[in-house]
């Protein structure tokens, strides 16, 4: 080993690029797209090289090609996409498919694959937005059920990747959502945030009062807070969370809705960062 360079371990790659450490194991052994060191014990250690090849794979599906056929256009500057961005599209109707028989063991199937090769943001940008588009048509006759189907497997497939992560990651955070029914986007950022690098405490359909959360936060060194959501928050749930800031000193993150609801809640990002 080059004494030299730097190398870093899989779960700081992970931390540093958002790319699970079970995906990195997939781009190097099914496709061939890194090649870590290994240590006398067997531990794999990715170059500075490494690390700016997993940033442009990323950069790659995002625009659309296959992670099957990004080998050969690593170094490019301009994508060839030819059939690539129909692999997205077959992903969607083998989804689609499985949902319409109510096929939870297939969609789970589907699903713990594409988790394995696709960064969560990617799949949430070009399969999982389109899946949900395609489930709430009107003139869908298994909306209902189909949607609940989607619901509950892709929650069970979330919280699997986070409890995997607990003994490995060591950042701590609270992801809460006040809504009825938490959206697929709350469940996928659990996942995102574990492939950061954080231990996520998960509070969905959360009710009452926030000052029990205080001294929790406080017993943290990295005390951060995320939000998603959909709808409007009450007042009285925005002078909690407003509290709870400044008691805690906490970051604060917010996807969703609420952000265009609550331009408020952008302000207090800015104000914690």
């Amino acid at each position: 080993m080059d004494s030299e360079k730097k190398y870093y371990a899989i779960k700081d790659v992970s931390e540093i690029t958002g790319v699970n450490s079970v995906t990195l194991r997939a781009w190097q052994r099914r496709y061939g797209l890194l090649k870590p060191i290994r240590t006398d014990k067997g531990h794999r250690l990715y170059s500075e090289q490494d690390l700016s090849t997993v940033k442009e794979i990323v950069e790659w599906l995002n625009k659309g090609v296959a992670i099957g056929k990004v080998k050969p256009m690593l170094g490019k500057l301009s994508p060839s996409f030819g059939d690539d961005q129909n692999e997205s599209q077959k992903a969607i109707r083998n989804i689609l498919s499985a949902l319409a028989q109510l096929d939870a063991v297939s969609l789970d199937r589907q699903l713990i694959q594409l988790m394995k090769e696709y960064p969560v943001k990617v799949l949430e940008n070009k399969i999982v937005r389109a899946v949900i588009h395609e489930i709430q048509q009107a003139n869908n006759p298994l909306l209902d059920i189909q949607s609940v189907i989607w619901a509950s497997v892709l929650q069970e497939r979330c919280l699997s990747l986070v409890a995997a992560s607990r003994k490995r990651n060591k950042k701590t955070c609270i992801l809460m959502s006040f809504d009825e029914q938490p959206s697929s986007q709350f469940w996928l950022k659990s996942v995102e945030l574990s492939e950061l690098g954080y231990n996520v405490t998960i509070l969905p359909k959360l009710k009452g009062r926030l000052t029990p959360l205080v001294p929790l936060l406080n017993s943290w060194s990295d005390k951060k807070v995320v939000i998603d959501g959909d709808n409007k928050l009450p007042q009285d749930i925005l002078s909690q969370i407003q509290q709870l800031l400044s008691a805690t000193d906490s970051d604060l993150l917010t996807t969703g809705s609420i952000n265009a609801i609550h331009p408020e809640l952008l302000e207090w990002q800015h104000e914690s960062a």
